[in-house]
């Protein structure tokens, strides 16, 4: 019997994982100054994503005072969109930020296609497990409405899709490459 010593000289890669590791991605409601609109449960809901969402409402009933970054504040403490969306359990979607994040390491120079290719797949490893539904479901009085957990009537907003009313939450989630 007898043990094997293997020392690799990793003075060759340094540069290249230094160079991998400096690459960042933003992720996330970027824009400051948007804010969160009001659903109108009384019209009938919208297509959107292939499924249902509801409508927002017109004009200045349908404008609130809370910002869409308090809003992903309050979605990231309550479900962890944001800070577990890389290590949630069905989501591929590291793969594929990965795989074109190696895309552009080996290409060596950077093109605005590969950048637009390595946000669209950051996107997606937030958004994709909102549109699977992995958060679970709305409860029922969320969904057909009634006396809410803390007290107030509720109007339903008539379908099971958590995270997700008018779909503007979904569609502020954007990704930056920096």
């Amino acid at each position: 019997m007898f043990t094997l010593d293997i020392e690799l000289d990793f003075t060759n890669l340094e540069k290249e994982v230094k160079d991998f590791n400096s690459h960042h991605i933003r992720i996330g409601v970027l824009d400051k100054s948007k804010t969160a609109r009001m659903a109108d449960h009384e019209k009938p809901l919208k297509s959107f994503q292939g499924k249902q969402a509801s409508r927002v409402k017109t004009g200045t009933q349908g404008k609130t005072n809370l910002k869409m970054t308090k809003l992903a504040e309050y979605m990231g403490t309550r479900y962890g969109v944001f800070s577990k969306a890389e290590s949630h359990f069905q989501n591929q979607d590291v793969i594929r930020v990965t795989n074109e994040l190696i895309r552009l390491f080996n290409a060596g120079s950077v093109s605005p296609e590969m950048i637009r290719r390595i946000e669209s797949a950051a996107r997606a490893l937030v958004r994709n497990p909102i549109m699977r539904k992995d958060y679970g479901s709305n409860a029922r009085t969320t969904i057909k409405g009634g006396t809410g957990y803390n007290g107030y009537n509720v109007q339903g907003k008539g379908f099971d899709w958590p995270m997700v009313d008018t779909g503007s939450f979904f569609n502020s989630i954007k990704a930056q490459y920096v």
